[in-house]
């Protein structure tokens, strides 16, 4: 199905909100359509079902942020810097989408149907191609997933922290936390070689 029109677009976003707010399973169709002005045969007539809406929804949330946004420019700085600039990004990034983290956040443990965690699916994906590259000029050391998977849960638990403690669980800011996040990262898995080239 095509989504790329202003109906379609309207229902996703209302549905977004509404499935951050209450979760997946207590927010109605019903609902969806009558906050985002349109009446419920239209919302099936556009998506099918309430999960194909889910689906598309996130979908069209993980496409629209431009996840590969993350490595631009950093071709010139060293692992340090990059990783410090790479962090920051997809943090800005979790931030950007945070309705769509909470709408995960109230799905059911047991939920097969429904994909969770797609925009960090995303950031994975791209992450471990940029690791491999830098592993294969010696730059890094480690698997690249292993290092896309443990950037990306340091990030989500401050991101977690952030969302759930409202500012009460510490006074330390996220944009600290995130680059003491990354500075720790690409000292864990900077190749000596990498070591040797920033003293020269």
């Amino acid at each position: 199905m095509n989504y790329n029109n202003e109906t379609s677009h309207k229902i996703m976003k209302v549905a977004l909100k509404l499935f951050s707010e209450k979760g997946y399973y207590p927010t109605t169709t019903r609902e969806i359509a009558s906050v985002a002005g349109v009446n419920e045969l239209t919302l099936f007539r556009h998506f099918g079902s309430k999960s194909n809406l889910f689906q598309a929804a996130t979908e069209y949330t993980v496409i629209d942020s431009q996840v590969d946004h993350i490595l631009s420019n950093v071709q010139n700085l060293t692992f340090e810097e990059s990783m410090a600039l790479i962090a920051r990004r997809i943090y800005l990034l979790y931030i950007k989408n945070t309705l769509l983290y909470k709408v995960q956040m109230k799905l059911a443990d047991d939920e097969k149907e429904l994909v969770k965690l797609k925009l960090s699916r995303k950031v994975m994906s791209v992450l471990k191609v940029y690791f491999s590259d830098l592993n294969e000029q010696n730059i890094v050391k480690g698997d690249p997933e292993i290092m896309a998977v443990t950037l990306i849960n340091s990030l989500l638990g401050t991101l977690t922290v952030e969302i759930l403690g409202e500012n009460t669980f510490t006074q330390i800011s996220w944009e600290r936390l995130v680059e003491e996040h990354a500075k720790q990262f690409a000292a864990l898995y900077k190749s000596e070689g990498e070591e040797i080239r920033n003293k020269q």
